[in-house]
């Protein structure tokens, strides 16, 4: 089995519109966004921050349901209100060959037993990665899709999970790139545009035909292209067409487009990762909660509003100089083990502060399970989150540690 991985780097934001998106309204949220960013201290007190939002947990330790039957007491031990889980059988959706009923035997096994008590908040893994032979306009590939999500989620749902967590990430073929594309000698790219959020719509209603009213948790969304909301519809098209993800937005509006009204999508902001200041917080939430409706159908507006929220990401290996290679390439690796402790419960608690309702937290190299834990992590996780509920201030800031670290 491929090992689950993710790829360890920011994103490349990019634009999109929509030929109903008005240019001026976009610099409107563009100006705005820009007001609400650098007045953190006014915004601070008017948050709409709750002490339930949670903290779930993802890696490359993600358990499967046998895993968590075996350990699920030690597991809830740990600071989080559930995780992300993957079935042994499988979790690509955009294989292109059937998945094996067969396979998923122990986890239909598993699955029911499960008792969950604190890990309440659970999401089973869904990829969105074809292999090298995908093709947008092969209905065939496509129906294979649709019965590989629909036979991912009929499994996983005897686990009762909250939602799906679905992982656009291009891990072998490049399927957001149109110049990846088999058949751009055959159709424009306002063809693939089109086709693209067809086929999230068709995605959504094999997720739905599963598990209705269900939660989508993506580690990008519409905000990622924030960037690029003041440019022209001629211009963001031009720049869409040449960039590595420019296909991606269509297929996140179609889902919306095509989903029931009791369905949420969280915008997992993954570019958090590398937050070192509160302010990047409120930019975040404010270009996924304002600045991206400039990228929606005026149509789907209030469905937006109504239905997508604002998530918030960690990055454990970031801040506490696990990346490989090279870790001497990053910041982290120029601190103390206090310092780093430091910057985590600071983001711990900004990140809590500033989402709608969910936080997830992403390591590699290291693992919750086998209690290989950088020292401090677990400390910090545990201060950022008890002075959150308890609507207590995060009582430092953390500008001078980066500042120090960067003199180094």
């Amino acid at each position: 089995m491929k090992p689950i991985l993710r790829r360890s780097f920011p994103v490349s934001p990019v634009g999109f519109s929509l030929v109903n998106s008005r240019p001026a309204h976009r610099l409107l949220l563009s100006a705005a966004a820009t007001a609400a960013a650098l007045l953190p201290t006014l915004l601070i007190p008017l948050a709409c921050a709750s002490p339930q939002n949670i903290l779930i947990e993802y890696g490359w330790d993600v358990p499967t349901p046998a895993q968590m039957q075996q350990e699920l007491a030690t597991m809830e031990k740990r600071p989080f209100d559930g995780l992300i889980f993957r079935l042994a059988g499988g979790h690509n959706a955009f294989a292109l060959q059937p998945l094996e009923q067969s396979k998923f035997a122990e986890d239909e096994r598993a699955l029911p037993e499960l008792k969950f008590t604190r890990f309440t908040n659970n999401f089973v893994l869904v990829w969105g990665s074809p292999p090298a032979g995908f093709d947008w306009f092969d209905d065939a590939q496509w129906r294979t899709i649709e019965n590989n999500a629909k036979l991912l989620l009929a499994v996983a749902k005897a686990g009762r999970p909250r939602g799906i967590c679905f992982d656009p990430e291009p891990y072998d073929f490049s399927l957001w790139h149109y110049a990846k594309q088999p058949r751009t000698n055959q159709h424009s790219f306002a063809e693939y545009r089109a086709m693209v959020r067809q086929r999230g719509a068709q995605l959504i209603r094999a997720f739905e035909s599963q598990m209705p009213q269900t939660t989508i948790l993506t580690f990008f969304h519409v905000s990622m292209f924030d960037r690029y909301a003041h440019l022209t519809d001629t211009a963001l098209a031009e720049r869409l067409q040449k960039e590595s993800w420019g296909l991606m937005l269509d297929f996140f509006v179609g889902m919306l487009e095509a989903a029931d009204d009791r369905t949420r999508f969280i915008d997992g902001n993954e570019n958090a990762y590398y937050y070192t200041s509160r302010e990047q917080y409120f930019r975040a939430y404010h270009a996924i909660r304002r600045r991206a409706l400039a990228f929606i159908p005026a149509n789907l507006k209030d469905k937006y509003e109504r239905q997508v929220r604002a998530g918030m990401a960690l990055y454990v290996d970031h801040n506490f100089a696990l990346r490989q290679p090279n870790p001497e390439k990053y910041l982290s690796y120029k601190m103390t083990p206090e310092e780093r402790a430091k910057w985590f419960e600071h983001n711990t608690y900004w990140a809590l502060y500033t989402t709608d309702e969910l936080v997830w937290c992403y390591s590699e190299r290291m693992n919750w399970w086998k209690n290989q834990v950088p020292p401090g992590l677990e400390e910090a996780i545990i201060s950022a989150r008890r002075k959150f509920a308890q609507g207590e201030p995060l009582g430092f800031e953390i500008e001078p540690v980066i500042e120090s670290a960067k003199k180094r």
